[in-house]
C-alpha cells in the first residue's frame, strides 16, 4: 500500500501543476495523412479541452514506477517483442506503429502507466486525465486504456458504456474493476480478499483467442506481480466472460483464480487484468527464472546477432523470469491493438453511408430538430439502424443516434 500511496502523492502534485495531457511523442505525426472528418473533430475537441499553456505531461517521459530492475526488464522485453514480430514478418508491428495517435487513448492513473509500455513498443497514443473521459467525443474505432485506479465520474462511466456498446475496445487494470462493475453490471465484480504485495505463477489458457497469441515465449509459466491491495476478479456472467489467464495460487490465497478476463458488449469488447499493464516487481523462484536474460531471449527464438544487440541494451543484467512476466503483458497489449485494427475493417463495413452535409439528428422520424440533439458532420460515416418511409435512424462513429431524411445520405 505504501507504493500506491507515494505514487498517488506524486500524481496529485503533477495534476495540481497542470501536467495533464498530450505525450510529446504523440504530437501530430507527418505520416497521419488525410484524417477523416471524425478524426478532425476528435482532434479539435481534444485541443479545446487542453489548457492553453499546458506543461509537458507525465506521459512525455518514462515514469518511476517499480524497481529499477523491473524497469530495465520492461525495456528489454519490448526490444525482444519487436525482434520477434519482425522475424514473423506478419506485418503486425508495422500495422500498429502506423496507426494514428488518436486510435489509442490512455487515461492517466496513479498506480499504473500503460503509456510506458506503449512508448517502449513505439506505438502512438494520447494521454488524458480521467475528468476528460466524459467530455471527449470517443470514436467506436478507438481503444481506451484506463490505468488503475480508474476513477471516472458518473457521466464518464456512461460515456465508457456507450463507447463499448458502439464498437470501442476498453482495457482496464486492477482497481478499475469497480468501473466495469458500474458500466457493465452483471459481468464482473470485485471479489475475495485484496492481495498482498505478491507474485504468483499464472496459466495462459490455450483458447483459440487472438489476444493470447505468442504470449508464451518460454516453457516456464509467467509470474504475475500483484500490487498491494489488488482486486481479485469475481465473474458473474460465466456465459459471456472468458478467462484468458488464471492462477491457482491466486485462488488459494485470495479466493478467485482469474488474472485476465474478456467479454463482448454489443459491438465492442472489454479486457480487464488484475494488477497492472506495467509490471513493477518480479520474483524468481527456480534456477531457470534466476538465470540471465539470455535464457529467455533464446527461448523466444532470437538469433545470435539479435542476442548481441540486446546484450548491449542490458540483456544479461535482467533475470529470465522477470523478462518472461514483462514480455507476456507487452505481447497481450500488442495483440489487443493488432486485433483492433482487424476488427475496425469489419466494424466500418457496417457504416456504409455518409452525410451529404452537416445534419442535426432528430429523436423521432416526425420530430422537429432540438437544440440538445447531436449534429452529424459533413462526410461522417453513418450506419443505418432503422427505416420509416423516407426517414432513417442512423448512428455515427461517436455513438450519436437519431433520425434524418434518407435523401441526406450518399
Amino acid at each position: 500500500m505504501l507504493a500506491r500511496r507515494s505514487t498517488s502523492i506524486r500524481t496529485n502534485l503533477i495534476t495540481a501543476a497542470g501536467c495533464l495531457l498530450l505525450l510529446g511523442a504523440t504530437a501530430r505525426a507527418d505520416g497521419e495523412k488525410n484524417p477523416s472528418p471524425e478524426q478532425q473533430a476528435f482532434d479539435s475537441a481534444l485541443k479545446k479541452a487542453m489548457p492553453a499553456k499546458a506543461p509537458l505531461s507525465d506521459g512525455a517521459a518514462s515514469g518511476v514506477l517499480g524497481t529499477g530492475r523491473m524497469r530495465q526488464a520492461n525495456s528489454v522485453a519490448a526490444a525482444i517483442l519487436e525482434r520477434r514480430m519482425e522475424q514473423r514478418r506478419s506485418g503486425e508491428l508495422k500495422l500498429v506503429r502506423e496507426a494514428g495517435r488518436a486510435e489509442v487513448i490512455v487515461v492517466q492513473g496513479s498506480y499504473d502507466r500503460v503509456q510506458d509500455v506503449l512508448r517502449a513498443l513505439k506505438i502512438k497514443h494520447v494521454v488524458v486525465p480521467p475528468h476528460l473521459v466524459a467530455k471527449l467525443p470517443l470514436m467506436s474505432t478507438q481503444t481506451l486504456m484506463i490505468n488503475c485506479p480508474g476513477s471516472i465520474s458518473g457521466p464518464g462511466v456512461a460515456k465508457v458504456r456507450r463507447f463499448v456498446k458502439t464498437g470501442g475496445y476498453l482495457v482496464t487494470t486492477d482497481w478499475a474493476l469497480t468501473l466495469l462493475a458500474r458500466a457493465f453490471p452483471g459481468y464482473v465484480t470485485r471479489g475475495g480478499r485484496n492481495t498482498g504485495n505478491d507474485v504468483v505463477k499464472v496459466h495462459v489458457h490455450e483458447h483459440d483467442d487472438p489476444w493470447l497469441k505468442q504470449i508464451k515465449a518460454m516453457k516456464d509459466k509467467p509470474r504475475w506481480w500483484l500490487e498491494s491491495s489488488s482486486y481479485p476478479i469475481r465473474i458473474l456472467n460465466t456465459q459471456k466472460v472468458k478467462v484468458l489467464i488464471s492462477s491457482r495460487e491466486m485462488r488459494k490465497k485470495y479466493g478467485h483464480s482469474p488474472i485476465a478476463v474478456s467479454f463482448p458488449f454489443d459491438d465492442g469488447k472489454v479486457l480487464h487484468m488484475t494488477s497492472h499493464f506495467y509490471l513493477q516487481q518480479g520474483k524468481a523462484r527456480t534456477a531457470r527464472e534466476k538465470a540471465k536474460g539470455t535464457v529467455f531471449a533464446k527461448s523466444a527464438g532470437l538469433n545470435d546477432k539479435q542476442l548481441k544487440e540486446l546484450r548491449a541494451k542490458g540483456l544479461d543484467n535482467v533475470r529470465a523470469g522477470d523478462l518472461n512476466s514483462a514480455y507476456s503483458m507487452q505481447q497481450l497489449t500488442t495483440n489487443v491493438l493488432v486485433n483492433r485494427k482487424g476488427y475496425n475493417k469489419e466494424l466500418l463495413g457496417k457504416y456504409g453511408k455518409k452525410a451529404k452535409r452537416k445534419i442535426q439528428l432528430r429523436r423521432a422520424p416526425s420530430a422537429s430538430p432540438n437544440k440538445s440533439d447531436a449534429d452529424v458532420g459533413k462526410d461522417y460515416r453513418l450506419r443505418v439502424m432503422k427505416k420509416d418511409g423516407q426517414k432513417v435512424k442512423v448512428r455515427d462513429l461517436f455513438g450519436n443516434e437519431g433520425w434524418i431524411d434518407q435523401s441526406e445520405l450518399y
